[in-house]
């Protein structure tokens, strides 16, 4: 079963990948520490991503501020604040023990679009990247109050996100510290 699933994942890769057939043939022969050992695994990780990704949505919208209009006497911040930043915290800690382990190991095409490549290789960071592209969106939409409640847990892990191999995470943890930490320490935010 293994097998046959596998050789499905390398046909959906090749087709993917188009007329370039050196590229899916060297992402295949290529000895990257991409974990191809177990092809099941690839599933396994996107549907685990898919989940965290879908979960991380609900929350993040339960977590932002309401208008007044917008109360219905839940307090969904409340509720959401808890369990988004357990997830939060958990898939970016995960991530970044995966890049630290296996990002080097990976050719840098893929670190270019890995939110649209995330799960084409089972390493966790890359299967994992798309969520953390949504995970520093949300970290943006946080009211400055929120993110101020939340600075001691996510400071630290938003400094581990700078030496990722990935240059658009990279760019967004810039932009997470211009806009959210320079507040916090009464910077000017340096966009114009």
């Amino acid at each position: 079963v293994d097998r046959t699933l596998s050789t499905s994942f390398e046909e959906v890769m090749r087709m993917e990948w188009g007329d370039r057939v050196e590229e899916p043939q060297a992402a295949f022969s290529s000895n990257s520490g991409v974990g191809h050992q177990g092809r099941s695994e690839i599933f396994f990780l996107t549907q685990e991503a898919s989940a965290n990704n879908v979960l991380i949505r609900l929350l993040s919208l339960l977590y932002r501020p309401r208008t007044d209009s917008e109360q219905n006497g839940w307090d969904t911040i409340s509720f959401a604040e808890p369990l988004l930043m357990t997830r939060i915290i958990d898939v970016l800690s995960k991530f970044i023990v995966s890049e630290k382990e296996n990002g080097h190991k990976i050719d840098p095409n893929v670190w270019r679009a890995a939110r649209e490549s995330g799960g084409k290789f089972a390493v966790h960071c890359t299967s994992f990247a798309g969520i953390v592209f949504n995970i520093l969106y949300t970290m943006l939409r946080f009211s400055d109050e929120q993110f101020d409640r939340r600075k001691a847990a996510l400071f630290p892990i938003l400094c581990s996100l700078i030496s990722i191999q990935s240059e658009e995470i990279r760019m967004l943890v810039a932009e997470v510290l211009d806009k959210k930490v320079s507040v916090l320490l009464g910077i000017p935010s340096g966009k114009a």
